[in-house]
């Protein structure tokens, strides 16, 4: 049996091991912070309740007020830019209205007159007023029909501000109308009846300008003149702006009696059908032999007689040339004009380009027609080689000879030959 001393120390052994488990098990617990004491309680819950609201209440509130903010901020920037689109189209709208296009070279234009008569040496208008017609010719529209199109016609007179253009059809070179066939003719006809259309619409001159040259004198095609010229003033009979020009520039040997013998003949046909149209006559020599004419002018009413010259090779004595048949009262019309060499070649002589407007425009009134308009590689041509547009020519597009005209348009206000007479259509007077 077991005594009581032993069962007493059996139990006081299981005592101690229960102590020592137990502690053991609560220190380790309050070394890793799992116990809560009585007192605790309480702080310990406020904690919870803390971090509770810190975790989910206080971050609710700072995204609703990151949200207003950028709300805010994205408002006043679409403000802004409303603003700013606002400003910029309203200076738009200020530089369209105060500024010319980009492309827009001239904003003047010369004015229409309506129907024209020659009076003293003049060409003037029905109430007797000189007018003054400036303007270009094509090249051959056998080569370069596409720059006596409708929409280059009314590019030139919008943006260049010219009142004529002259329509160079070559009778014998390069598919001319007298040596190309019925097709041909057919073709070319219907170049100039575009381009009279277009010039009528623009309130613009046309000058239909049967172009001799390697057929030195009119007379090889005489019986092809007067049927072309008898056609043409039929159908064109009620156009007041329409010039016929009988032929270019007589050459070689032909005479001022050869001319004339021809141009009697074709005048009739043209007269027979309107009385009064403005007719122009080629002169011999290339068209600068004046002293031949002023001997035997023509027996009809509203002709004038042409005269040509090419300011790299034609000087002074040109220009008293001319200046003498002017001051004896000739009517002259320059229906073709350069300011290169005589051959089409060559760079812009401006020095005796200025001399001669200033005699041509400001001593006599002289109207012309330069040459030639299209982009041939030559001095002459208007059109850089390089530029293939046929409308809305920039300064970059033009050559020096074109821009001079332009240039030479833009301050055309008031004549310098007449105080009160004023070249410019009425709409741009007040510019």
């Amino acid at each position: 049996m077991v005594s009581k001393k032993q069962k007493f120390l059996t139990v006081i052994l299981v005592i101690v091991l229960a102590i020592v488990i137990v502690g053991g098990v609560f220190g380790i617990s309050l070394v890793k912070g799992r116990v809560t004491f009585p007192w605790q309680l309480e702080t310990s819950e406020a904690k919870t309740e803390k971090v509770k609201e810190s975790t989910q209440e206080e971050p609710k509130l700072v995204i609703k007020e990151k949200k207003q903010d950028e709300s805010a901020k994205k408002e006043q920037e679409l403000k802004k830019a409303k603003e700013e689109a606002e400003a910029a189209a309203e200076k738009e709208t200020e530089k369209t209205e105060e500024e010319p296009a980009d492309n827009l070279l001239n904003d003047m234009k010369l004015k229409y007159y309506g129907k024209l008569a020659v009076e003293d040496s003049h060409l003037v208008d029905a109430d007797g007023h000189e007018v003054l017609l400036m303007g270009v010719s094509t090249h051959g529209i056998n080569w370069y029909p596409e720059y006596a199109s409708a929409e280059t016609i009314k590019s030139l007179r919008d943006t260049w501000g010219i009142n004529v253009i002259r329509l160079a059809m070559y009778t014998s070179d390069y598919n001319g109308y007298c040596v190309a066939g019925k097709e041909n003719q057919e073709k070319l006809k219907d170049i100039i009846d575009d381009a009279v259309e277009a010039a009528t619409e623009n309130d613009m001159y046309v000058i239909i300008d049967w172009h001799t040259l390697n057929d030195a004198d009119p007379n090889e095609y005489k019986a092809e003149a007067i049927q072309f010229f008898g056609e043409m003033v039929r159908k064109y009979e009620s156009n007041e702006n329409v010039i016929y020009e009988i032929c270019n520039e007589p050459n070689g040997d032909t005479t001022w009696d050869d001319v004339r013998k021809y141009a009697n003949e074709v005048i009739p046909v043209i007269r027979n059908v309107d009385k009064d149209a403005i007719i122009l006559v080629g002169t011999p020599n290339w068209a600068s032999d004046l002293d031949s004419v002023l001997d035997k002018p023509l027996d009809f009413d509203n002709i004038m007689y042409t005269y040509h010259f090419y300011a790299g090779t034609h000087h002074k004595a040109e220009r008293n040339a001319l200046r003498d048949a002017l001051d004896e009262g000739l009517p002259v019309f320059i229906s073709e004009y350069g300011l290169v060499d005589a051959d089409g070649d060559g760079d812009l002589n401006e020095k005796e380009a200025d001399y001669w407007y200033d005699m041509i425009r400001k001593e006599y009134g002289v109207s012309s027609c330069m040459w030639n308009l299209s982009n041939k590689d030559e001095g002459s041509a208007m059109i850089n080689a390089d530029c293939d547009k046929l409308s809305d020519f920039t300064e970059e597009d033009l050559s020096e000879s074109a821009m001079w005209l332009i240039d030479q348009i833009s301050q055309l206000k008031h004549s310098d030959l007449e105080e009160g007479v004023d070249w410019i259509a009425p709409e741009n007077n007040n510019r």
